[in-house]
């Protein structure tokens, strides 16, 4: 008679799992021929993903469709997730509502917004101007510099005036338009930030006031059209980002991945069989 005795791997459930939901969320978005050629990117982004997170195990307790939506837009743009200043993306688990399972959301840094503009053939450039700068906007919205300290650039909520941000053709370096976003509208979308909303100074807010305040005046300047972007992938990013920190109400409650490794029928890849005789 033969016995097996079967020792989870929660390392492989995962993968599993979340590369199940990554298909399909794949080929609902892009269809099923691309899908196989994105899928490919998956286990490299599910791998960035853990990785990026200070607590890895925090992870497994998100929903598996938010951790897949993640996985999914990382292969889809090559923006993996990543940690520290240089990073393009970040990952955060989130809790929508006290008591029900996290969502791991998808942001972008200031540097992933412009990296994947260039892709569309748009070069960004996000310009914090401080309280004592001297700038001087037409009525039809260009800004022109008349005076600007670039040895003493705003690092602080209080010094800081707001973002010019500049467009440009990224084959030729024409300047297509120039605009400004003051800080009025950046606090305004701050304030509607889940981030922002329940950790306040503890938020990524908090702490990198003036580099948030530079993201937010990019998807400022594409959704008023300054930076047009045609691109359905990058897109898809780009209105998962904002979605990602907008205070929203949740939906109805989803099972963990836990909750899913638990369900799991059968052997996996770390069975071990054991003989009786």
């Amino acid at each position: 008679m033969t016995n097996q005795v079967t020792t989870r791997n929660p390392q492989a459930e995962f993968r599993a799992t979340v590369t199940r939901f990554s298909e399909s969320i794949l080929s609902e978005w892009v269809g099923s021929d691309r899908a196989s050629e994105a899928i490919g990117r998956v286990s490299t982004a599910i791998a960035a993903a853990t990785a990026a997170s200070k607590k890895p195990q925090d992870i497994y307790g998100c929903t598996p469709a938010s951790v897949a939506t993640v996985v999914a837009i990382s292969a889809l743009t090559g923006i993996m997730p990543g940690t520290g200043a240089g990073a393009l993306a970040y990952i955060v688990p989130r809790s929508v509502r006290s008591g029900e399972p996290k969502q791991l959301c998808y942001q972008l840094s200031h540097r992933g917004l412009c990296a994947l503009a260039e892709r569309n053939g748009t070069k960004i450039v996000p310009i914090p101007v401080s309280v004592t700068d001297r700038i001087d906007v037409t009525i039809d919205g260009e800004v022109r510099v008349e005076e600007i300290d670039l040895d003493n650039p705003p690092v602080t909520e209080e010094e800081l005036r707001g973002v010019i941000v500049l467009v440009k053709d990224r084959t030729t370096g024409r300047v297509i338009f120039t605009g400004f976003v003051p800080k009025k509208l950046i606090n305004a979308r701050r304030a509607v930030s889940q981030d922002y909303k329940y950790s306040g100074e503890r938020s990524i807010w908090g702490t990198w006031y003036v580099e948030q305040a530079m993201k937010t005046a990019i998807h400022y300047a594409v959704g008023r059209g300054w930076a047009v972007i045609d691109d359905t992938a990058i897109q898809r990013a780009l209105t998962l980002d904002v979605e990602a920190d907008a205070v929203r109400h949740p939906e109805r409650p989803q099972p963990t991945l836990g909750a899913v490794f638990e369900a799991v029928e059968g052997p996996q890849e770390s069975v071990e069989a054991v003989e009786e005789k």
